[in-house]
């Protein structure tokens, strides 16, 4: 039988001892990665419910066009104008608009909006719904 003298005793109990603090250190580590995950779990289903959730139909509002945009064209070849419209009610908002031809300046508008809203985020969106009156558009 062998018994551990003082000095290799020593050595054991630090060595016992490093191994304890890098397991205390490993487990701490491996929380925050837990909490990390978990956080950016939520946020995720967050923004999740936010897309999904529905679009509501807030109204209708006449504008005019204020500033003419140039002419885009998406990758699947259709074009539009990216122009700049001023709502009846001051607001001033950058409108898609279908097509090539710009509209007169002082053509009204219809513009629809609608809202998206879960908890604290709340998104407004604006469309184009045609022109107030059909001859405007020639």
């Amino acid at each position: 039988m062998c018994a551990m003298n003082e000095r290799e005793r020593e050595i054991d109990q630090r060595i016992r001892k490093a191994q304890r603090r890098e397991l205390v250190r490993t487990l701490w580590e491996l929380r925050l990665v837990f909490i990390g995950g978990a956080a950016l779990l939520g946020m995720l289903g967050i923004g999740v419910g936010f897309a999904a959730a529905p679009m509501k139909f807030e109204g209708q509002q006449l504008g005019h066009v204020v500033a003419e945009g140039n002419v885009m064209t998406t990758r699947k070849g259709t074009q539009y104008r990216h122009d700049t419209i001023q709502l009846d009610n001051g607001a001033t908002i950058t409108l898609d608009l279908p097509g090539v031809e710009n509209a007169r300046k002082d053509a009204p508008m219809k513009i629809e909006v609608y809202e998206k809203s879960l908890g604290p985020l709340h998104r407004v969106e604006y469309r184009f719904a045609g022109y107030a009156d059909a001859a405007a558009r020639y």
